[in-house]
């Protein structure tokens, strides 16, 4: 025999047949199997490389393959494949370094050991694949996020790209200089510890790399940093009875940066310190009921948001009893008493008047010229009675 190669484990040798065959005809001979075609790397990708080749002409009953690495500059080869042989002919080789330069080679193993290798005839560099940037935006980052002032506003989005992309957040076009943002190669996250209402509007994201680049509006609607509202802006009655009292409130001056969902109304008797919860209503109006007639009561309303109430506001005492005042009409919505009203041709009966406890209205269906004139409105109750005139032009 003779040796063709050497390695640091095995050599790789050959021999002619024998002159004699001790009376039989050579059935054959087993020899380690040749080298596999020069390997081809397939793809590179960050930190890794997908090897491939194909099988050796001369295999002799091969059962697997070894594949091996050699990084530029050093001389030892190390083992990539596990310590079973690998039975196919492609083989991803991971844990190699970014920007390192390597020699790969393939051995074919057979009964008799392993062959003489096939080596790749260059070295590869190992270089990051690009591919552009990409997130992940969750959906509740999608709608309007309502923070309470005070508490910290966080934005945690993941991210991909290769190379690692530059990572940008921006508020209505501008810098976010009360932020701390935290970015890695897989998320970023924008973090206001403690958010106020100049913390609220659009946040913007842009990633950016050698192959791309991507923006994301976080909210399609503003953040909103919410705080309770202030007070409902006052609290009156508008009808007192000896058992109920009406009351009508006004909508807050600002509402704290959130919708209002409510309205707390509460009840105290006077001399007390003492509130009972009446109601919570969406309405600005309400009528207490089952009071203690000729007990005065004081009464509070509060606004309610997402973060919470605002401080109250607080009626003037309120006697319980049946009230006796002069009737009065409010005519402030009738421009100087003078109705002007464009004729019709039609002739019916047209007249109707709706009277309820606060109001009285006169319907005058159709009207013509004849309708003109001034209309006498007389109020009756056992104080007395009050006379007011309304004047109606038609043409």
């Amino acid at each position: 025999p003779q040796i063709v190669s050497m390695r640091h484990d095995s050599a790789y040798l050959a021999w002619s047949d024998p002159r004699k065959t001790g009376g039989s005809p050579i059935t054959g001979t087993v020899s380690p199997p040749g080298p596999p075609s020069k390997p081809e790397v397939d793809k590179v990708d960050g930190h890794s490389v997908t090897v491939k080749w194909r099988r050796p002409a001369e295999d002799g009953g091969i059962t697997g393959y070894v594949i091996e690495h050699k990084k530029e500059g050093t001389e030892e080869w190390i083992k990539d494949t596990p310590s079973s042989l690998l039975r196919i002919t492609e083989f991803v080789v991971p844990g190699l370094e970014t920007g390192a330069k390597y020699h790969f080679r393939i051995s074919a193993v057979n009964a008799k050991g392993a062959g003489e290798p096939a080596e790749t005839q260059e070295l590869v560099e190992i270089v990051e694949r690009a591919a552009e940037p990409d997130l992940e935006l969750d959906v509740e980052l999608r709608r309007t996020l309502v923070v309470r002032a005070g508490c910290s506003i966080r934005l945690f989005v993941p991210i991909k790209g290769r190379p690692t992309p530059t990572v940008t957040w921006t508020k209505e076009g501008g810098p976010v200089p009360r932020a701390v943002i935290d970015t890695t190669e897989s998320f970023t996250m924008l973090l206001i510890p403690e958010s106020s209402r100049i913390d609220a509007g659009k946040y913007e994201l842009t990633l950016e790399n050698s192959a791309g680049k991507k923006s994301a509006v976080e909210t399609t609607d503003p953040i909103r940093a919410s705080q309770a509202p202030t007070p409902p802006e006052s609290i009156i009655p508008t009808d007192v009875t000896k058992s109920s009292v009406s009351l009508a409130w006004t909508k807050p001056k600002h509402d704290g940066g959130s919708r209002i969902t409510g309205y707390v109304l509460e009840a105290q008797k006077k001399g007390t310190d003492q509130w009972a919860h009446v109601t919570t209503v969406k309405a600005m109006d309400f009528t207490v009921k089952n009071l203690n007639e000729n007990e005065e009561y004081i009464f509070r309303v509060m606004a309610v948001n997402h973060s919470g109430r605002s401080a109250p506001r607080e009626s003037k005492p309120i006697a319980v009893k049946d009230s006796t005042s002069l009737p009065e009409f409010d005519l402030r919505g009738v421009c100087q008493k003078i109705v002007i009203a464009k004729a019709a041709l039609k002739l019916t009966q047209r007249t109707n008047v709706e009277t309820t406890a606060a109001t009285v209205v006169l319907s005058i269906n159709e009207c013509n010229r004849a309708d003109s004139g001034v209309y006498t409105m007389t109020g009756k109750n056992i104080v007395g009675s009050v006379i007011d005139n309304i004047t109606v032009k038609g043409h």
